[in-house]
């Protein structure tokens, strides 16, 4: 495997060469004394070697040897746990635990019933979970299942997902069965929540059901934690699960956190690879309104509330203020390093290998190429901009006396609220001045004919902190072993990013190590909040399967997560 050259040293010869007598002790001390353990401590040191000279990092280097299936998982490949697993994310997605923008609370909205429902379910389907865990309930009805290990001194391993589904009340003629009944049909389970995120939730159920049917006793103490509004924001499930973990852990008192999200297990450039996200990307909505006196359309004024609001936007659309990026310590650098490592070199592009072979890489180009592949992968590495909500007028022969737009935002990782919140204001204070307008009350005019007014979201949100992706990290170490177990030696395990947002925005304290995962191949799991929503029965076993291989990779004692 090459490595990836990060600086050019003022000394090469003897940089080189004292590098490599390092790396000849190492490797001699660790072939002397070596013992099996689920990482190789060898590995580790020579990594910390290679950073220490300035010499070579192998960003993606991959576990060595391959961790193989747990005897946990064996039972998986049956057509008997095929079918029973089915049956149980079937019956999950028959509750409509659907959440609304306008949730009450929990004590007087009646839209919460159904939670109570899937939880009675829960219950009934997984008895041995429900008398080996501590069950606490917090904001009302989110989940924390606590399954003690005998080590207290491991940091614990939390495993999370949702309980609530987007609504699926609008379109039912186009479903090829109805939403909530959970058809098991052609290989395929039916339904809302089949793919986002029961789908998970019933996976990580499965999985430790069986584990603990099995005989298994954790070591390091295991957590499940599952939100009751993630699909609204998570105020009342995250945030109320972060506080309860907190308060009982401490600020970085979990050792590792694998929530939904990701890009899958995919084929890429003729190799298998798993993309997990290690960073999201941040939010924010700019509320832009238009405010100047109205009138009878009969003799209107030269300009309106909708015709200098329509500048605004575009204006806004017309800008490229918002560029891509990528950093040396972007997943998108990471994701990079390992199409050019492990990648069919007949199908790398030419670009990807000159990149990552130049000890000196032009970043900006980088990103710019990056950008072109795909409008997904655009977005990954720069900030998003779309209007998606505008309102004027109320009748037609009035003058609107105030129109109103929303951009929403999705803030590149290297990029915060503040950059993207300037953007916007120096946008739109051009336009304010040539129509005579205050911005948020400062005036440009002696005369000004009206304001515009520029709010924010109140959830807004700075880019998650990146999480490691390398074997450096015992946590990225434990990812890549499980996915190998559960998916197959081949696949490679590479970093991501989300341009969307998951509970875990809010688990930020509780540790350093957070992955976004969905275990799924590509194609195996369709048309999330959509018609149709779908997940192959078999795609949901290689969930079951890779929980399983997560939890066993975790549960080592020598780790320290």
């Amino acid at each position: 495997m090459g490595r990836l050259p990060l600086h050019n040293s003022p000394n090469k010869s003897s940089s080189v060469y004292s590098f490599t007598w390092k790396l000849l002790a190492i490797a001699a001390t660790c072939l002397a004394l070596y013992t099996w353990s689920p990482f190789n401590d060898c590995h580790r040191s020579i990594s910390r070697v290679s950073l220490e000279t300035g010499a070579y990092e192998d960003i993606c280097s991959q576990p060595e040897p391959a961790a193989s299936q747990s005897n946990f998982s064996k039972a998986y490949s049956t057509p008997e746990f095929l079918e029973e697993s089915a049956k149980r994310l079937s019956g999950a997605i028959k509750i409509p635990t659907m959440t609304y923008d306008d949730m009450g609370p929990v004590e007087t909205d009646e839209r919460w019933a159904p939670f109570a429902d899937f939880h009675e379910y829960l219950f009934e389907t997984y008895p041995v979970i429900h008398k080996a865990a501590n069950l606490t309930i917090v904001g009302g009805y989110s989940l924390i299942y606590t399954f003690k290990g005998s080590d207290s001194s491991l940091k614990p391993l939390l495993l999370t997902a949702h309980q609530d589904v987007v609504p699926a009340v609008t379109s039912l003629d186009r479903w090829t069965y109805p939403p909530f009944d959970g058809v098991i049909d052609g290989g395929w389970i039916y339904g809302r929540g089949s793919s986002d995120c029961k789908n998970n939730l019933i996976a990580l159920m499965t999985a430790v059901e069986h584990m603990l049917n099995s005989g298994w006793k954790p070591t390091r103490t295991l957590i499940l934690a599952f939100g009751q509004d993630e699909e609204i924001s998570g105020f009342s499930g995250a945030v109320n699960i972060d506080k309860h973990l907190k308060g009982v852990y401490g600020k970085n008192g979990i050792g590792m956190i694998v929530d939904e999200g990701g890009m899958g297990l995919d084929k890429q450039y003729g190799v298998q690879v798993a993309l997990p996200a290690i960073a999201e990307k941040g939010y924010t909505n700019a509320i832009i309104e238009v405010d100047m006196l109205g009138g009878h359309s009969s003799v209107p004024s030269r300009y309106t509330t909708i015709g200098i609001l329509s500048k605004i936007v575009s204006a806004i659309e017309d800008s490229n203020a918002f560029q891509p990026r990528v950093e040396k310590s972007s997943p998108i650098w990471g994701y990079l390093s390992c199409i050019a490592q492990h990648g069919d070199k007949s199908e790398v592009p030419d670009w990807i290998k000159q990149t990552i072979s130049s000890n000196n890489p032009d970043l900006k180009a980088v990103a710019e190429k990056f950008a072109q592949t795909t409008p997904q992968n655009r977005y990954m590495v720069q900030t998003s901009k779309a209007a998606t909500l505008f309102n004027a007028g109320i009748k037609v022969n009035a003058l609107a006396e105030s129109a109103v737009v929303t951009f929403n935002s999705r803030i590149d990782i290297f990029s915060s609220v503040e950059e993207v919140q300037n953007t916007y204001l120096n946008l739109i204070e051009p336009i304010a001045q040539a129509y005579s307008l205050r911005l948020n009350g400062t005036s440009f005019s002696e005369s000004p004919i009206g304001n515009v007014s520029v709010t924010w979201a109140e959830e807004s949100s700075d880019p998650t902190p990146i999480s490691p992706f390398t074997l450096a990290s015992p946590a990225w170490g434990v990812f890549a072993r499980a996915v190998q177990a559960s998916f197959g030696s081949d696949v490679i395990s590479a970093p991501s990013a989300m341009t969307g947002n998951t509970d875990t925005r809010y688990y930020l304290d509780l540790s350093e190590n957070i992955y976004r995962w969905s275990p799924a191949r590509v194609g195996s799991r369709l048309n999330v909040h959509t018609v149709d929503e779908k997940i192959m029965t078999s795609g949901h076993v290689d969930g079951i399967r890779f929980f399983t291989e997560l939890i066993v990779q975790a549960d080592d004692k020598s780790l320290e997560l």
